[in-house]
């Protein structure tokens, strides 16, 4: 193999620093838009999850870049960035390392609508629950 100044570009699989699994579940999606004043939501599904992010797909027309994906009834939230959009897919970056049994819990979901009703039977009370209105009041 001849290697020049792009030898190190590889495909985005061998970039990453979590392993990926398959899910199909549905989360809400919180975000203030910027001529808004009030916090808006809709639904989202994720295609696919790592502790570091997720593919997911919208059906609003479009995202901001600075938005939280809040699981079961504000249960759980987390800040994300995005990354790259390809029409109503996403791929999005979370701005913290998100628990392995979080992800796995994904990956293992049987109905894609659970994470909307609630995360204590999903995770079984083993991840630290911060509340989401602090943080979303922050802003």
């Amino acid at each position: 193999m001849n290697k020049n100044y792009l030898w190190k570009a590889v495909s985005g699989a061998e970039r990453r620093s979590y392993e990926r699994f398959k899910c199909n579940a549905v989360v809400h999606l919180v975000y203030r838009r910027v001529s808004q004043k009030m916090s808006q939501s809709s639904r989202a599904v994720l295609i696919d999850i790592s502790q570091g992010g997720c593919r997911m797909r919208v059906t609003i027309p479009e995202l901001p870049d600075y938005f939280y994906i809040v699981i079961g009834k504000f249960d759980y939230a987390i800040g994300c960035v995005t990354i790259r959009r390809e029409g109503q897919e996403y791929a999005v970056e979370f701005i913290k390392e998100q628990p392995l049994r979080l992800v796995e819990a994904f990956a293992l979901l049987s109905l894609p609508m659970a994470p909307l009703f609630s995360l204590k039977g999903l995770l079984k009370n083993e991840i630290d629950i911060t509340p989401v209105g602090t943080a979303i009041a922050a802003e």
